[in-house]
């Protein structure tokens, strides 16, 4: 089965009029919101509503059904229509982030009548008048220095601010709460581990796993690494007809090293990432000068406009509870000093990367947002779905093709202490 969906107009009239709270309303404008960056997802679409006669505007997202259940053709993690809308309301109730707001979900394809599940989520009124095509990466050019640097300062702090909620275990966000650990593991549960040959799980089925940041990202590398080279490149063999020109089972044996001097194990709490955010997911706010009374703290130098974060696209389908490192924001060679300044709030000698195993750890967080990359990619080919044909998709792809064996180089020698 594809993992390929499309909402037409008199679909998304039905669902925005029966869950927005707009009882015939009418839609006035309804475009799909295209997606060229790390956060492009093959399963998933975006559209922008907005209303005749009304300032409500909206954001549908529309998954297939066979990308909601458990019969997915991909094994790489990403998360449901439901555990997003959890996600968003955390965000919202613990953060000042702008996201869009959750109104309603339904993942039982209208009750027989589609072959989609969606989640409608709301602007905020202060924001709902910037169009997703405002992106910070399709206004950068056109931005001042002075422009530029209020916007990436206030990305550093949402980005300090997200990193700030946390979870009591790693991996992929859910929709419900997981079962509760238990106080401490029982002489009798690590014995019947080993003898049940469960694989990180106790006797009761209680998976360590997702307690552990190191094992979490290895199994989520696995996963990426068998969808994108396959049986083939599980072999060993280079290539694995994606044009990767790495040796898997190279990558593998520094894997294993970093595995045994345990790389990933300075991570103790589990921390919200985005993962694959960029300037493609930022939809930005020019507020033009009112008048000549204008406050100089409020109007831009010379008249112009005030720049401002409206809002993030709700691209978190990659998100993950774990390592803040792991930040497409944080890709070498960033983050600039305007990020940089806002995450730390100005701490002088504020650092993400202080020892050399941190620079290590990194160069496996390219690795698995190259994969990310190919992984979707893949499935945009079975799908048959032409949205990153253009430019800007193509580049990231090509950007993945061409980082992976550097990066295999690197890590021949990259120290792990």
């Amino acid at each position: 089965m594809t993992c390929s969906v499309r909402v037409t107009l008199q679909q998304a009239q039905v669902i925005v009029g029966s869950h927005g709270g707009n009882p015939g309303a009418r839609v006035s404008s309804f475009t799909e919101v295209k997606s060229a960056g790390y956060s492009y997802t093959a399963c998933t679409r975006k559209y922008h509503i907005a209303l005749s006669g009304s300032e409500k505007c909206y954001v549908l997202l529309a998954s297939p059904l066979a990308a909601i259940g458990e019969n997915m053709t991909s094994t790489a993690p990403s998360i449901t229509l439901p555990a997003l809308s959890a996600l968003l309301t955390r965000i919202l109730d613990s953060t000042s982030v702008p996201v869009p707001r959750p109104v309603e979900h339904n993942v039982s394809g209208g009750d027989g009548k589609w072959d989609f599940g969606w989640l409608l989520l709301q602007l905020t009124p202060s924001t709902q008048s910037y169009l997703p095509i405002s992106t910070l990466a399709s206004l950068r050019p056109t931005l001042s220095p002075r422009q530029l640097a209020r916007i990436e300062l206030r990305l550093g702090t949402y980005l300090r601010a997200l990193h700030g909620i946390t979870n009591e275990w790693f991996g992929v966000p859910v929709d419900r709460p997981l079962s509760e650990p238990p106080a401490a593991p029982s002489l009798d549960s690590l014995f019947g581990a080993n003898q049940s040959g469960g694989d990180g799980e106790g006797g009761e089925g209680e998976d360590w796993t997702r307690y552990s940041w190191q094992d979490t990202f290895v199994l989520q590398l696995e996963e990426l690494l068998a969808e994108v080279c396959g049986d083939e490149g599980a072999n060993g063999n280079t290539d694995s007809g994606e044009g990767l020109g790495i040796n898997v089972e190279e990558l593998r044996r520094y894997l294993s090293r970093a595995i045994g001097s345990f790389l990933f194990e300075d991570v103790e709490m589990p921390r919200l990432i985005w993962v694959t955010g960029s300037e493609e997911d930022v939809i930005v706010s020019l507020t033009p000068e009112k008048g000549s009374h204008a406050s100089s703290d409020t109007a831009g130098a010379g008249g112009e406009a005030e720049a401002d974060i409206a809002y993030f696209l709700p691209t978190f389908g990659h998100a993950l509870w774990g390592d803040p490192l792991m930040e497409a924001w944080f890709l070498p060679p960033g983050p600039n000093q305007a990020i940089t300044e806002g995450y730390f709030d100005g701490e002088e000698g504020g650092a993400l990367i202080v020892f050399p195993r941190q620079k290590t750890k990194r160069v496996w967080y390219t690795v698995y947002m190259a994969l990310i990359v190919l992984a979707e990619e893949r499935r945009r080919q079975r799908t048959g779905d032409g949205e990153t044909g253009v430019a800007e998709g193509w580049e990231k792809v090509v950007w993945a093709k061409e980082v992976l064996p550097k990066c295999v180089n690197i890590l021949k020698d990259a120290p792990c202490y």
